[in-house]
């Protein structure tokens, strides 16, 4: 009995560290700002994404149907104002965790600015996308954090939605 007591504590010892290293960007983020009342957090699943998607019209683009059908999941995290800190505070988590996320652009526009972020598999496979904006209009931070199989091309047409592209520095 106490065997089994001891296996089933470690188990769930494991499974607890598997889970919290298993994070996206945007749970990490919340879990800062747990006590902030003015930072939001929705999830939306591929299923509304792609009936969101299926409401705009017949005009809708086929590539970005078929990159939304690999995602996983999306979180939106934003603050109706006051947005520079929230903004800081993300880069500043991005870049302390280097190692798992990588940068890959700056996007600018006359309504906002931010940047990409990128989480990569061994394999090289882009298994999670952060997006961190500014709005320059009513300083209103957004990060949208995608996660499944994202490919290059999705990450363009994200980038061009955004706006012009900038290299880094």
């Amino acid at each position: 009995m106490r065997r089994a007591l001891c296996l089933l504590t470690i188990i769930m010892a494991t499974m607890t560290a598997m889970a919290q290293r298993g994070q996206d960007f945007a749970s990490r983020f919340m879990q800062q700002c747990k006590e902030d009342s003015s930072v939001k957090c929705i999830t939306v699943s591929p299923k509304m994404m792609e009936q969101l998607m299926a409401m705009e019209g017949s005009d809708r683009n086929d590539s970005l149907m078929q990159a939304i059908a690999k995602l996983k999941s999306m979180r939106i995290v934003q603050t109706e104002s006051d947005g520079e800190p929230y903004y800081q505070q993300a880069e500043t988590l991005l870049k302390k965790n280097a190692k798992r996320f990588e940068y890959v652009k700056n996007f600018r526009t006359e309504r906002a600015e931010g940047a990409f972020y990128q989480r990569k598999k061994t394999d090289d496979k882009v298994v999670e996308l952060v997006m961190v904006g500014l709005s320059k209009i009513d300083n209103r931070f957004v990060l949208v954090n995608l996660t499944g199989d994202i490919d290059e091309e999705f990450i363009e047409l994200l980038s061009q939605m955004f706006g012009q592209r900038n290299t880094p520095e």
